[in-house]
């Protein structure tokens, strides 16, 4: 009962029937270890780690606890603990899976250790790892190739990666094309109307107002975001449903011709539902400033405009071909959007499509917008963020070049870059698609617009 109520999504219905399950039996471990991940889903860290470790205690030789726990260890950035874990797994298992080899490889990947890395990976046999952590394996592969300045074999080892994504399980069901196609019309309505008349909505001065952090995927968001949220005013909300809770109570199939023609009622009823659903996630800072943070609503400009006509919007940028390929190179988790993300043809067309959604609705809206490029952060990181607080109305807070210590104490960071954040910021990852020129030359038409738009060259 309890896998069947995660799999709905209920996941609160989950941990009842969890606990039910182990008061009928206290020793299931596999109660412990579902609770766990379900704990693990919710954000609640510690406790999930608790209930992985209860498993171990009723079982010690569970090796998927030890694998679930090296998880949570790994992506919230406790490299000690991992290692430590690891030991502990070592002297427990008679014998030594390879997804906790896969794990102590990671772990010696993320200190800079690249060749005991690379040792420790070559020792596994993919086969014997586990169908939900093959793309992982693969993906270490590819970055290991990469450090090595191997980039041939690091990109065939990517392709791979992304094909075992694709013939996942997870993968399947998840309308990556529906959503495509409903991106390029939505491109195609706003073609339809950029020359009618359009009367700008008056904005209600008793809402506030949140600020929309908006850009390509891998563009440098989550880096902004944790800067941001280090600020003693600024409240950054990352990648909630709040928005698509709003737009779903407007209708479905809602156009943008429907969007700009919605009533007063209409809007004060969808914005009613924003601030709620908002309400579950903005903490108590004072004077605050919100940031909706979810790059993927540059699709949704036009909702965000006519439901609050005065926002500003915080452009992430960097160079197209360093958010495509990065984007292919992630293990993302999926959904609709991010189901395509597995396939450069697809990045690169998904790519021009938003942008050009937020291209077409600065001409019709006449947006507020502050473009940052990732480039100009990493190599002014004060300056960029200082006009980016002006544009706010802000200040500078000291404070903002610890954010590194934010990101540690965030937990999961539910975005590829979790591992980036917390390190210092460094400059190899700006230009890295110049290593991989001679796959990607064949996107060069298709991506001449935009390089040249946000100043870039190819």
């Amino acid at each position: 009962m309890g896998i069947a109520q995660k799999d709905k999504g209920d996941q609160e219905a989950a941990i009842d029937c969890y606990k039910q399950a182990l008061k009928i039996k206290p020793d299931y471990a596999d109660a412990y270890n579902n609770m766990g991940l379900t704990l693990k889903d919710k954000g609640n860290l510690e406790a999930a780690i608790d209930s992985f470790k209860q498993a171990l205690k009723v079982k010690p030789d569970y090796a998927k606890a030890y694998k679930n726990i090296c998880d949570v260890y790994e992506k919230s950035n406790k490299l000690t603990e991992l290692s430590e874990v690891i030991s502990e797994a070592k002297i427990a298992l008679k014998e030594f899976p390879d997804d906790l080899l896969l794990y102590e490889a990671l772990y010696y990947f993320r200190s800079n250790n690249y060749e005991y890395s690379e040792k420790l990976i070559s020792a596994a046999n993919i086969d014997h790892i586990g169908l939900i952590r093959r793309p992982l394996f693969l993906q270490l592969k590819a970055k290991l190739h990469h450090y090595q300045k191997n980039y041939k074999s690091a990109f065939n080892s990517f392709v791979e990666m992304n094909h075992s994504v694709i013939n996942s399980s997870d993968y399947k069901g998840k309308e990556a094309q529906v959503f495509f196609d409903e991106l390029i019309n939505r491109v195609q309505q706003l073609k339809n109307i950029i020359d009618t008349p359009y009367s700008q909505s008056l904005a209600d001065p008793s809402i506030v107002t949140p600020t929309f952090l908006i850009g390509f995927p891998r563009s440098g968001t989550t880096l902004l975001d944790t800067i941001l949220r280090t600020h003693s005013k600024i409240d950054v909300i990352e990648e909630k449903a709040m928005l698509s809770k709003a737009q779903l109570s407007l209708g479905t199939k809602i156009s943008i011709v429907d969007i700009e023609n919605l009533t007063n009622e209409e809007l004060a009823n969808a914005r009613e539902i924003y601030f709620k659903e908002m309400g579950k996630f903005v903490s108590t800072k004072s004077g605050g400033c919100v940031i909706d943070k979810l790059p993927l609503n540059i699709k949704d400009v036009p909702i965000i405009h006519k439901l609050f006509p005065t926002a500003k919007f915080i452009l992430a940028l960097r160079h197209p071909l360093d958010s495509i390929l990065s984007s292919w190179m992630q293990l993302f988790r999926l959904n609709p959007a991010m189901a395509n993300m597995v396939e450069l043809d697809r990045i690169v067309d998904f790519y021009g499509e938003a942008m050009t959604v937020l291209e077409l609705s600065e001409k019709r809206y006449s947006l507020n917008v502050h473009r940052i490029r990732y480039e100009d952060l990493v190599l002014d990181m004060k300056l960029e963020i200082s006009n980016l607080l002006m544009f706010l109305e802000l200040d500078w807070e000291n404070e903002l070049e610890d954010y590194q210590e934010t990101a540690f104490k965030r937990g999961i960071i539910n975005t590829p870059s979790y591992s980036q954040v917390i390190e210092p910021i460094y400059k190899t990852a700006s230009y890295r698609w110049e290593k991989y020129r001679k796959p990607l030359e064949k996107y060069f038409i298709k991506i001449e617009k935009w390089t040249t738009k946000f100043g870039y060259e190819l």
